[in-house]
């Protein structure tokens, strides 16, 4: 039976990636169809919504009594591009199963979690589990763009559809220390902005007093990338007491004096932690596309910079402005600071997080330990932002939390999710898929 069932959720991951839901444009109708059919084919009933043309999600639901209701999701189908296909030791949209992996874009953000629930969701209806609540299946369509006619959409078009208690989905399970397991409770936010000089048009062959754009916008980068928002060790907090570090390690890590001796530490000997410290600790920004000038031998008159701002739950539009003139200094008068033009908006959103503690976190750990005895759930905040932030604005207690297999490095998710040679082991799609028919089964009954 678990032989089999693995060889279906395999089937189905490598379907997913084959079907190529690319965003943009999404075309996500394609994944939404194999999923429907997967649960036809058992029986399970399920509805698609089309949100816009070649674009849906599904619902799906076991239900019970009137106890709690547990969503397995939202779990989106739609996956980046592609920048250079020989960069792949594989086709990206091949789904082939090679070396115990399964390779593919998409394959860890995040089709082996759709997968793994839609299998889940199918063994539980098959052995006719009866729910002391409700156990909701919701598979979504553009995740990658914001949302906008996924989860967003079945909130603002569905909302009794999509109401539940309490949501798995990605990311999470990651071994970060023997026996100890990340699972994320919340996320940042994204704040786009764009910041804006002018200056005075001139001839390039004269530059000695002239009024350049770009002058002020390149002193006002530097500004930005040297400037250190206040920090915060609330969530670096919750790390030290999941892995369970001892006082002067504490200290180290959650004293805001100490962090910075210890951010100089862990750069050269473990720069990905050095990495994730730094971002959980503070609002962090990126200027990542800088514009100026028409042509060569003209003194531009105009220039901006594009900025990729993450702020930490409670870090609203004010406290972006106020930091952004703060980092900008005597420039700041001079600046406009406004939304970036475009679809940028839609990807924007507040951090938000769910308890670190409750009896739901208890029904994950105790999911966990049936596959890896004694481990334990250390509560993090992604970088990025995920679905979980419109079920969070919901009132849902909503988790990135799945299994990899312990031997998997935490590099992994960051080298390989977006990048080349996307791929995920066959062990980790079979822990995922047990861990969450464990915590329904256990919550729920």
């Amino acid at each position: 039976m678990e032989n089999a069932s693995s060889s279906d959720t395999i089937s189905l991951l490598s379907e997913l990636i084959q079907n190529k839901c690319v965003n943009p444009p999404g075309d996500e109708l394609k994944s939404i169809k194999t999923v429907q059919r997967r649960l036809r084919e058992h029986g399970i009933e399920s509805r698609v919504f089309e949100s816009a043309p070649n674009r849906g999600n599904l619902v799906a639901r076991i239900k019970g009594d009137d106890g709690p209701r547990l969503m397995f999701g939202p779990a989106h189908v739609d996956v980046v591009p592609v920048e250079n296909v020989d960069s792949w030791e594989e086709d990206p949209f091949s789904g082939i199963v090679k070396d115990g992996y399964v390779w593919g874009r998409g394959a860890l953000d995040m089709l082996f979690i759709v997968a793994a629930q839609v299998q889940a969701f199918i063994e539980l209806h098959e052995e006719g589990f009866h729910p002391r609540g409700e156990l909701i299946l919701l598979v979504v369509s553009d995740e990658e763009t914001g949302g906008t006619h996924g989860v967003r959409w079945m909130i603002e078009n569905h909302p009794e559809l999509v109401e539940a208690d309490y949501a798995v989905t990605e990311a999470g399970g990651i071994s970060i220390a023997p026996g100890k397991i990340a699972f994320m409770i919340g996320e940042k936010g994204v704040a786009r902005k764009r910041i804006s000089f002018k200056g005075k048009a001139g001839h390039g062959s004269m530059p000695y007093l002239s009024d350049n754009a770009v002058v002020k916008l390149s002193e006002a980068v530097t500004r930005l990338s040297r400037y250190s928002p206040p920090l915060t060790t609330e969530y670096l907090g919750h790390i030290a007491e999941g892995l369970g570090l001892g006082f002067v390690q504490r200290l180290m890590l959650t004293n805001p004096w100490l962090l910075p001796l210890t951010l100089g530490r862990l750069r050269s000997s473990e720069p990905m932690m050095a990495r994730m410290v730094h971002g959980l600790s503070r609002m962090t920004v990126s200027p990542n596309i800088v514009h100026g000038g028409v042509k060569v031998n003209i003194i531009p008159e105009t220039a901006y910079v594009d900025l990729d701002i993450r702020t930490l739950p409670g870090q609203d539009e004010d406290y972006v402005i106020s930091h952004l003139r703060k980092a900008l200094g005597p420039l700041a008068d001079e600046a406009a600071i406004e939304d970036p033009p475009g679809d940028e908006r839609g990807l924007m959103s507040f951090g938000s997080s769910s308890p670190a503690r409750s009896e739901f976190v208890d029904a994950m750990e105790k999911a966990v330990r049936k596959e890896i005895p004694g481990g334990t759930l250390v509560p993090l905040i992604m970088p990025g932002a995920t679905d979980c932030r419109f079920m969070r604005e919901q009132g849902v207690e909503a988790y990135g939390f799945s299994l990899f297999d312990p031997e998997t490095p935490p590099s992994h998710l960051a080298d390989l999710a977006h990048g080349s040679n996307e791929r995920v082991s066959v062990r980790t799609v079979e822990l995922t898929q047990r861990v969450y028919r464990h915590l329904a089964k256990d919550f729920l009954k």
